[in-house]
């Protein structure tokens, strides 16, 4: 394999007409270990859930079959792109903030028109993956990725038509979220949009049982801890957006979340009970999106929801 991952600052070509601070360096020594190490060990293990690497939970609309599993995933993208009301007449430049391996970007690259997304996200295995994924769609005029910290990236104040995180600005610090916030803010251009799809605490104190799961889930995915609606959509308006929206998606997700059972049953079969050796890793892989449904049936303190917001003209 060619070497994907190259030094910012040298040799990253973000979308057209996007200027770069040249003097951008990555500080490996800001970001958890535990994100690169988790996902760097368990990336591929996300294949048995979405073979297109959608590494995130579905949205189900009235009518969609909630057995198919990859359809739900891919509307979860479309409700998020399409609360960017992006004006595909002329040129949008998107940032992915959190991008995996590039699915959602290479949904968007796919669906609308004159876009061009950038993906940033803190492991190199993901943009390794992300640019052959991206290669075999004949898509990489319209995407690329880069080794960036989405809390503090090499682009110029205004630079992007649209920002949006699906299942990643909860890697951010706190349980407000602000430093990923006030960075979106800075980068997008007045009157372009922020889209966070994620899970989020609803009170500050649950009972032990919902205590327990959410540790568990947070160790799992190696999340430190995930946001606060309250406190999350406050730091939005201390940033400086405008016009929030927040939709509870918790049971439009549910049908997604259903098939966790079946896909981690699998998992554990194929990934840990049968193979010998250490894989502290793929255990806490697996008990993740268990508790996870622990948490999600805690309905006064934790939802899905569907976040977004307007810098102001």
């Amino acid at each position: 394999m060619k070497d994907t991952v190259k030094p910012l600052g040298q040799s990253l070509t973000a979308s057209p007409n996007i200027g770069l601070n040249a003097n951008y360096q990555f500080d490996a020594s800001q970001v958890s270990q535990d994100i690169i190490q988790y996902y760097s060990q368990v990336g591929l293990d996300y294949e048995p859930w979405s073979a297109n690497y959608n590494m995130h939970f579905g949205y189900y609309r009235t009518g969609m079959n909630p057995f198919k599993r990859e359809p739900l995933l891919v509307e979860m993208n479309n409700q998020v792109l399409s609360r960017l009301k992006l004006d595909t007449d002329n040129l949008n430049q998107v940032i992915d903030l959190g991008c995996g391996v590039g699915a959602t970007a290479r949904y968007c690259a796919h669906n609308y028109d004159n876009t061009y997304i950038t993906g940033a996200t803190v492991v190199p295995w993901q943009i390794e993956k992300a640019n052959i994924f991206t290669e075999q769609a004949k898509l990489q005029n319209r995407a690329s990725f880069h080794l960036i910290d989405y809390r503090n990236t090499p682009f110029p104040d205004n630079s992007f038509n649209g920002a949006y995180a699906v299942e990643s600005s909860c890697y951010a610090d706190g349980t407000s979220k602000a430093t990923f916030i006030n960075e979106a803010f800075r980068i997008l251009k007045p009157g372009a949009r922020l889209v966070v799809a994620d899970g989020f605490r609803k009170r500050i104190k649950s009972n032990p049982l919902f205590e327990k799961a959410f540790r568990l889930v947070c160790k799992g995915w190696s999340v430190d801890t995930f946001a606060n609606i309250h406190d999350f959509t406050q730091a939005l308006r201390d940033a400086g957006f405008v016009d929030i929206e927040v939709k509870d998606a918790s049971w439009r997700a549910l049908p997604s979340v259903l098939h966790v059972p079946w896909v981690s049953m699998k998992y554990f079969f194929s990934n840990i009970a049968m193979k010998k050796g250490e894989r502290t890793m793929q255990k806490m892989h697996f008990i993740a999106p268990v508790m996870g449904m622990v948490i999600g049936m805690h309905r006064r303190d934790f939802a899905y929801y569907l976040v977004s917001a307007r810098k102001p003209e």
